[in-house]
């Protein structure tokens, strides 16, 4: 299964960065968006790389990140706005880190505390953003919230799914146990579907030629029927 997936996955690299080196920034939006389809593919290609050496406790939470970055862009082609969600959720962790300074608290060390109306500003700023729900409503991807997305949530967060998963076989504890055939099957396709999906959109956004897209398309076609084989 790995390796026909890893066929098309080779196949949509050589394209990716033949096109890649094409395409450039010319504003603060087109460079938000390259940034993260830049992170997105990197993070698709540390995910495959985890689960062709057999390491299969990561790559969920890799794809929760790849999932959320592909929500951004999304949003950020829809609405050149967007950009302003995008400072407001850095402003929203800095505020959450400065409001709470205490010289006391040893992870404090080499920050120093901010004026009061510097953490006024910092607030007004994270107002104008969006929830992680919000974001996935405007990027037309409300229906993976509670399902695909709930779910790689559960691999983060190490609970009870994550646990029960990843680090139990037989009735024992283990540092990494088998992964099923449906699991890879999972990781395998929503990888390299969300990285093709990712391609399609930049692509339209930077008016390439339709023909490119459609070469996406059909290696989307490919994993499709991938999936139906392996199912």
């Amino acid at each position: 299964m790995n390796d026909e997936f890893m066929s098309v996955w080779d196949e949509y690299v050589a394209f990716r960065n033949s096109k890649l080196e094409g395409l450039h920034f010319y504003d603060q939006r087109s460079k938000f968006i390259l940034a993260l389809y830049a992170r997105i593919n990197s993070l698709c290609e540390e995910t495959l790389t985890l689960v062709s050496n057999g390491c299969y406790v990561s790559p969920q939470i890799l794809m929760r990140s790849t999932l959320e970055s592909y929500v951004d862009l999304r949003c950020l082609i829809k609405d050149e706005n967007y950009v302003n969600c995008i400072f407001a959720a850095e402003a929203e962790a800095e505020h959450k880190n400065l409001s709470h300074y205490s010289s006391e608290n040893p992870y404090y060390q080499g920050t120093q505390p901010v004026s009061s109306s510097k953490l006024e500003e910092l607030k007004i700023e994270k107002s104008k953003g969006l929830n992680i729900y919000e974001r996935f409503k405007k990027a037309e991807c409300g229906d993976l919230y509670r399902t695909v997305y709930n779910n790689l949530c559960r691999y983060t967060h190490g609970n009870i799914s994550a646990l029960a998963s990843k680090n139990f076989e037989n009735d024992k504890v283990v540092i990494s146990r088998k992964i099923s055939n449906a699991d890879l099957l999972f990781i395998l396709s929503s990888t390299i579907n969300i990285a093709l999906s990712s391609s399609i959109d930049v692509l339209e956004y930077f008016s390439a030629p339709a023909c490119e897209q459609e070469h996406c398309t059909r290696m989307n076609e490919k994993i499709k029927v991938l999936c139906k084989k392996f199912v």
